[in-house]
C-alpha cells in the first residue's frame, strides 16, 4: 500500500482522495448508525470526512515532490467540496 502511495501519477491522486473521504465519512456514518443519533439531523457533520485529504495534501506537498499526484488530489478534492456544497444548500441544510 505504501508503494502505491509513492507514486507519481494522476490517478493514485484521485483514488486516495476519494478512498480517504469515504472511509473517513463511512466512520462516520456508521458511529451515527451506532448511537442512534438521527443522520439527517447532522448531514453536515460530514464536513469532517475532508480532513483527510487536506492531511494528503500536505504530504504530497511538504514530504513528495509528485505534481501530477499534487494535482490529482487538487482538483479531486475540490471537486468534492463543491458537490458536498451545492448538495447542502439544494437540500436546505445550509442557508445564506
Amino acid at each position: 500500500m505504501k508503494k502505491l502511495l509513492n507514486t507519481d501519477s494522476y490517478l493514485v491522486g484521485a483514488i486516495a482522495t476519494l478512498v480517504s473521504e469515504l472511509l473517513c465519512a463511512g466512520l462516520l456514518w456508521i458511529v451515527l448508525l451506532a448511537t442512534g443519533t438521527p443522520l439527517a439531523d447532522h448531514v453536515r457533520w460530514f464536513v469532517i470526512a475532508f480532513v483527510p485529504p487536506v492531511l494528503l495534501l500536505r504530504y504530497y506537498a511538504k514530504e513528495k515532490a509528485y505534481p501530477a499526484t499534487l494535482r490529482a488530489t487538487i482538483t479531486t478534492f475540490f471537486i468534492t467540496i463543491v458537490i458536498f456544497m451545492w448538495f447542502l444548500i439544494k437540500y436546505k441544510h445550509v442557508t445564506f
